[in-house]
């Protein structure tokens, strides 16, 4: 008996403690607990209660099995009253849903079930919600991107902790959930569904997996294994490629090469809001060796462009207030003296602007078809465009050209990088000189 009751209490601590400590390392102090009365939701209910976090549950029902379905319904009513934990349960007409959405059963019940989680947590102002997904489903999640052709990030399987869904019990197989709830002397519910193959997963979970154990006995430990490796490898890429994804160029180095330059193309396009059709038209551009510069692909929010240096992405909305461009600058005020106007006569490059002027004199924006500057050391003015275009800017690079313009007059005193105007120069009789320069 004291064995009996020493191995109870050793799987009681070692679920509540893993649950405990998942939610304490990501701050967790409100959850949305999705509850079906299966012995993995009732898992996480008890092991949330435990963990002293405020929890609020919620049920779906699906009207999918007649009786049984409000069975379950009955039953997570019965259990959150028990512990007295609000409960949300939500009926849900699956092909209605189906009819304007098609998409299987299991596709319509999924999407329906988070579209509802997420606006209760948004409401609720909860921190997460809660799902009870197993390691065992995690194997399952594996096997089936495998079946159906996966990169990384399928193989990957699912994610512990998305920033809004978190699976607690993702690192527990479904037998120390079972253990744990028997432990507890707590009862579920069995989902007859589950016992058929007549879904893939159930497939997966009732006939494949069991037949490849007959050979190797601690597969979905090492399926497992494989999602966490997967998981390292995605978060290794992700870091690698986040500079050139955020960047608005991807250079004909990085595009030509053979395998990886693909990889980089798609992820590059879909993620400024491109489509697949578009990454297979430039992907036959580049296998045909026809980068023909200036050609062009338009897609949402902007467009893609063959460039002077890579493949470009030009958004249509690139904002031109004060504010936003003001936010990338920033001033600094200097005690004028004779090396510090050395100094700026010295600097060629243009990429600050020194000026007697305050800040309150001048505006920070983007240039304009039209500006006219009136270059230091020239007569007369030029178009800011053409000062541009003699820089060789990349169509990206013309873009996100700053101007500096004196506000009461209107006079373009700075093109960033490119040129200064005569107007506003320092001298010597200046007792406060003003930096302006990116940050």
């Amino acid at each position: 008996m004291e064995i009996k009751e020493a191995t109870e209490n050793h799987i009681l601590c070692r679920l509540d403690n893993w649950v405990g400590s998942e939610l304490s390392l990501k701050g967790v102090k409100k959850i949305i607990a999705g509850i079906s009365g299966g012995a993995d939701s009732v898992a996480l209910l008890r092991a949330l209660l435990h963990s002293g976090v405020e929890v609020e549950a919620v049920h779906c029902n699906f009207h999918l099995r007649g009786e049984e379905s409000n069975r379950d319904e009955q039953f997570v009513r019965e259990l959150c009253a028990q512990f007295d934990v609000p409960l949300d349960v939500v009926d849900f007409d699956v092909e209605s849903y189906r009819r304007q959405h098609g998409g299987s059963v299991e596709m319509a019940c999924r999407d329906l079930r988070y579209e509802y989680f997420e606006n209760k947590r948004m409401e609720t102002q909860a921190d997460r919600i809660a799902v009870a997904h197993n390691s065992d489903d995690n194997a399952e999640t594996l096997l089936l991107n495998l079946f159906r052709g996966a990169g990384i990030a399928g193989l990957r399987a699912m994610k512990k902790d998305t920033g809004k869904v978190i699976r607690p019990l993702l690192e527990v197989s479904r037998k120390e959930i079972e253990e744990y709830l028997d432990a507890l002397g707590q009862p579920y519910i069995v989902d007859s569904t589950n016992l058929t193959s007549d879904y893939r997963r159930n497939f997966i979970r009732n006939d494949v997996i069991p037949l490849i154990e007959r050979e190797w006995p601690d597969v979905k430990r090492s399926l497992n294994r494989t999602s966490c490796i997967m998981a390292a490898e995605e978060e290794g890429i992700d870091s690698f490629v986040k500079e050139i994804m955020e960047a608005d160029i991807l250079s004909y180095e990085m595009l030509c090469r053979p395998l990886s330059g693909r990889w980089l193309l798609r992820k590059f396009v879909l993620k400024k809001g491109g489509t697949d059709h578009i990454v297979n038209e430039i992907v036959r551009s580049v296998e045909s060796a026809e980068i023909r510069k200036g050609a062009r692909w338009e897609s949402r929010g902007g467009e893609f462009i063959f460039g002077q240096s890579g493949l470009e992405w030009l958004p249509t909305e690139e904002s031109q207030s004060l504010e936003d461009n003001g936010r990338k600058f920033s001033w600094e005020s200097f005690e004028n003296t004779p090396e510090l106007i050395n100094k700026i006569r010295a600097d060629r490059s243009n990429s600050s602007f020194w000026t007697p002027l305050s800040p309150d004199e001048v505006d920070i924006r983007l240039w304009r078809e039209g500006d006219r500057i009136k270059p230091l050391g020239m007569k007369g003015s030029r178009l800011v465009s053409d000062v541009i275009g003699e820089a060789k800017f990349s169509a990206v690079e013309r873009r996100k050209v700053v101007l500096a313009v004196e506000k009461s007059s209107g006079e373009i005193l700075w093109v960033e990088r490119i040129k200064r105007s005569r107007k506003a120069l320092v001298n010597q009789s200046d007792k406060v000189i003003w930096r302006l320069q990116r940050k």
